[in-house]
């Protein structure tokens, strides 16, 4: 278990564990960052379980778990947003975002191609 912090006062902890839903390596509730153990040292990963995190805070962590669960389009920000900053730390960029435009396609119940979600993956919102 290790104790993080985003926005460098609000605190997340980081607990390495199995249990995780089926089909993930990670998930984030609240401020409660869950990872497959085999991925501990995948900053990657964790970065962008502590976006969401940070969108919890962000949105007083209830609205965020409720508009995640009921709005798909929030949903899906808030999962480009997510995959954006795992990309940060992606030695190859283009494979992973083609990987992860994979997942937000597939793995979300969202209605969105996978080239769609590559478009997403590239385009900042400044």
């Amino acid at each position: 278990m290790k104790l993080k912090f985003v926005y460098k006062i609000l605190p997340a902890i980081v607990i390495f564990t199995d249990r995780v839903p089926a089909g993930s390596v990670g998930c984030a509730n609240a401020m409660i960052v869950r990872i497959r153990p085999k991925y501990e040292g995948d900053e990657g990963l964790l970065q962008h379980e502590l976006t969401h995190v940070k969108q919890a805070y962000r949105l007083l962590i209830l609205f965020h778990s409720l508009l995640y669960l009921l709005d798909d389009s929030y949903r899906l920000h808030a999962e480009v947003e997510a995959y954006r900053k795992q990309l940060e730390y992606s030695p190859d960029k283009v494979t992973d975002t083609a990987r992860f435009a994979g997942f937000i396609s597939e793995k979300y119940d969202l209605d969105i191609s996978r080239e769609m979600a590559a478009v997403l993956l590239r385009v900042k919102d400044d």
